[in-house]
């Protein structure tokens, strides 16, 4: 396989893989053309995805790979996925290489298919449909502006005002709303409209948020 296509291969796995890398979101959910990925929500519920990762051949002499080879791999999985779950469950918006960064911006239909097609857990919506689903709801989440308050599976419950996101992804996510309470391995910043999972744990990410 040639460098060239090495380079695009790569690029495809960490959309499956979420590799975790640096990301800069600011208060207001927009993002600064770094270097990262992260996670936002269209108003019409669908899950958008941006990554911007710089990549080196392992021959620093040979060129990088370009933007059409880049844009064939991508396309070629989304396609894949549209053929067994329909046509426009995932949106591939940007493929764009610049000296030595692509970024790649695709748009998922639903949560479902973020989770589908990254084999990830992602679930969102209220926590009863959560607990319907089969969830592991027997948690203890603390308040983002006191973290001595802390809610327990029957709060959870009780709260049909607010949303739950339930993932195992590392990658920030930017909320459509404020982070109320998170377990113990999510970060919150942003004015509580972004978090992140620590990558070093491997239990699930909770978070109530409105």
């Amino acid at each position: 396989m040639s460098n060239q296509n090495q380079s695009a291969s790569k690029i495809v796995i960490s959309i499956l893989a979420f590799a975790a890398m640096s990301v800069m979101v600011s208060c207001g959910g927009n993002s600064e053309e770094v270097e990262g990925t992260y996670i936002s929500f269209g108003k019409d519920g669908s899950v958008q995805s941006r990554i911007a990762e710089s990549f080196v051949p392992e021959n620093a002499s040979e060129n990088y790979y370009d933007k059409e080879e880049l844009q064939q791999s991508i396309l070629s999985q989304a396609a894949s996925y549209n053929r067994n779950a329909g046509n426009g469950s995932i949106t591939v918006e940007k493929v764009e290489t610049k000296d030595d960064m692509a970024i790649v911006q695709m748009i998922y239909a639903s949560p479902e298919d973020y989770a589908s097609f990254n084999k990830a857990v992602f679930f969102i919506g209220e926590a009863s449909k959560a607990a319907e689903e089969g969830y592991e709801l027997n948690v203890v989440l603390s308040s983002i502006k006191d973290a001595s308050e802390t809610v327990g599976r029957a709060d959870v419950l009780d709260m049909k005002d607010a949303q739950l996101l339930i993932t195992n992804v590392s990658d920030a996510i930017v909320l459509n709303g404020k982070a109320l309470y998170v377990s113990d391995n999510v970060t919150v910043s942003g004015n509580a409209k972004t978090i992140v999972r620590s990558a070093e744990d491997n239990g699930l990410a909770y978070i109530i948020f409105k």
